[in-house]
């Protein structure tokens, strides 16, 4: 009797110690639907609801399991318990002592609001973590290192924050990916994002590239959405790393097959005009190579701009003339693909050939016409004009027709040289010329047919053999012009004309004889190419040469016939200048007939 009634003493004394809000330990009991009974030393247990503790630890109790719970109420003499208030003061403690110390706590992702997510740590107290704390996005349900960036208990106010640990993850991740990487190597990416100027490329989950556009292709791009796109795989090959500033250079390019060293200089191939410049044109080619082809090596043609010529587009045929690897330069010929005109230059002009032409150009030694599609003519400054002029300006015009006269073809030079001043004196020559065979024609019907033959006589057979040994009108025309310039200084030398006279008119026989004065003045214009030998300067003087050299033959042989004729008729022939002998010569003959 006395140990019961001391043991319901103290369990009475030991209830009315219990107050609300103490902290106690008990002993589970039971466990039903309307809760959990806890012993907690009072006369009867405290009753613990099921809101009043954390589902995963209820999933945890069992009967006889011990507990740490708050007298949160007394109702009717039954204590009502629970379990969460005790968690939520051991965990907001410990948080408080992480943050004094600098310590990182796991927290588990919970669920996604506004600018990030919701968190809990110890897995009872709830708080905000922003996006920027999360390389992407984090998995729910998934545990993290955080530390407690802020933390107010009566405000229940609770933010974590990983920056300083995301950026020590990232460096032990970047120092492992590049201890895995080495210059040189070909690695599989992905296309994360383009750009105007390349690609980055991620080879490693930590680190990405610049693939930059140059290095796509050999082909030239202009935009890299024309060659990738964003999530594909590509190979690449890493051309530099830098540590310090975190930046590998990658190439494509240089994971594929060279196109040039498949073209082989002197090799025509067929391509599309790409783009013009005035410089030339940029021709594409199989294999995505663009090359240059130089506005000297467009065509034959003469034009002034490669846009009178091509388009983009239109297809064209070149011939391979140069490439430069190291440059990655290929330069490129549509002419050489061409016939050269100048094999059949002599087909289309000659020397001495009348053309017409426009002027292309004027420059100070001379004058650049165009005669057709394909040639050109240089026109020598002293052969635009009979006067002396100091550039060619002064007579000619840009865009201007004229016409000339070929002096030279060099088609080893590829020079056509042409003169303007003979054109008109070509005009004059020809005029001149028929006169002058009319004239010969009158002298010889005028010739004797009988009795001694006279000085007359023999100058002007020995005209007209002169005239018709002459069978090149072009040496013709260049000895007509090069009497016709000297013959008009050296006129007089009138004496043998009174004497001629006077013997024609002692000559009953003949009256028409009268006329062989005439004849007589031939061989005197004759003899002046002696003087011809410094006429003005002339382009051309080897073609002027043999015209000189057939001239000389007929004068020679007058003089060596008339100087016979005198001896003949002359007893005593004196010596003297031959325009002497001649006048003796006729003087002799006169009384003898």
């Amino acid at each position: 009797m006395t140990n019961e009634f001391n043991n319901l003493l103290e369990e009475d004394l030991a209830g009315r110690s219990l107050s609300v809000g103490q902290v106690v330990d008990g002993t589970v009991v039971q466990i039903s639907e309307d809760g959990v009974f806890v012993d907690i030393g009072a006369k009867s247990e405290g009753h613990l609801e099921l809101d009043q503790i954390f589902q995963e630890e209820l999933a945890r109790l069992q009967v006889g399991s011990q507990l740490r719970v708050r007298i949160i109420k007394k109702v009717d003499g039954e204590y009502k318990l629970s379990k969460k208030s005790v968690d939520y003061e051991e965990a907001w403690n410990k948080l408080l002592e992480d943050r004094n110390a600098e310590r990182e706590v796991e927290i588990t992702v919970r669920e996604k609001v506004k600018n990030g997510y919701m968190a809990t740590a110890y897995d009872i107290l709830e708080g905000f973590i922003h996006h920027t704390n999360f390389k992407g996005r984090p998995n729910m349900g998934q545990g993290y290192l955080a530390r407690v960036l802020d933390l107010n208990r009566k405000a229940r106010k609770l933010v974590f924050t990983r920056r300083d640990i995301l950026k020590r993850e990232e460096e032990e991740a970047l120092e492992r990916d590049y201890s895995l990487l080495q210059e040189g190597m070909v690695i599989e990416g992905v296309v994360e994002k383009l750009s105007p100027y390349g690609a980055f490329v991620k080879i490693t989950d930590h680190l990405t590239g610049l693939l930059h556009i140059s290095e796509f292709s050999f082909d030239h791009v202009k935009k890299p959405s024309e060659v990738l796109k964003t999530g594909d795989v590509v190979q690449v090959k890493i051309l530099a790393i830098d540590r310090d500033k975190n930046k590998i250079s990658l190439s494509r390019k240089a994971t594929l097959k060279d196109p040039l060293i498949l073209l082989l200089p002197g090799e025509e191939i067929d391509g599309h005009v790409e783009s013009l410049a005035d410089f030339g044109i940029f021709v594409k080619l199989n294999g995505g190579i663009t090359g240059l082809v130089h506005v000297s090596e467009l065509s034959f043609r003469k034009f002034g701009h490669p846009s009178e010529l091509f388009k983009p587009g239109d297809p064209i045929r070149v011939k391979v003339l140069r490439v430069q690897l190291e440059d990655r330069r290929v330069s490129l010929s549509a002419k050489a693909c061409e016939r050269d005109p100048w094999e059949d230059v002599y087909s289309r002009y000659m020397v001495d050939q009348r053309v017409g032409g426009v002027v292309t150009q004027l420059l100070q030694s001379g004058a650049v016409i165009k005669l057709d599609d394909f040639f050109e003519a240089f026109v020598p400054i002293g052969e635009i004009a009979d006067e002396r002029i100091k550039h060619p300006g002064d007579v000619l015009e840009e865009n201007k027709e004229v016409e000339g006269v070929i002096l030279s073809i060099d088609s080893g030079k590829r020079r056509i040289r042409v003169s303007l001043k003979r054109t008109a004196e070509s005009s004059k020559d020809d005029t001149t010329g028929y006169i002058a065979s009319a004239d010969v024609a009158t002298v010889k019907d005028a010739t004797p047919t009988a009795g001694k033959v006279t000085l007359g006589d023999i100058l002007g057979s020995k005209l007209d053999l002169t005239s018709a040994n002459i069978k090149d009108d072009s040496a013709s025309k260049k000895k007509e012009k090069k009497v016709e310039e000297p013959v008009a200084e050296p006129e007089p030398e009138p004496e043998p004309e009174p004497e001629i006279e006077a013997i024609a008119e002692e000559t009953p026989a003949e009256p028409e004889a009268v006329d062989q004065p005439e004849a007589v003045d031939e061989p005197e214009a004759v003899d002046e190419p002696e003087t011809v030998d410094e006429p003005e300067p002339v382009d051309e003087p080897e073609a002027e040469e043999p015209v000189a050299e057939a001239e000389e033959e007929p004068v020679a042989e007058i003089e060596s016939e008339v100087e016979a004729s005198a001896e003949e008729t002359v007893t005593e022939p004196e010596e003297e200048p031959e325009e002497e002998k001649e006048s003796t010569s006729t003087e002799a003959a006169a009384p003898e007939e």
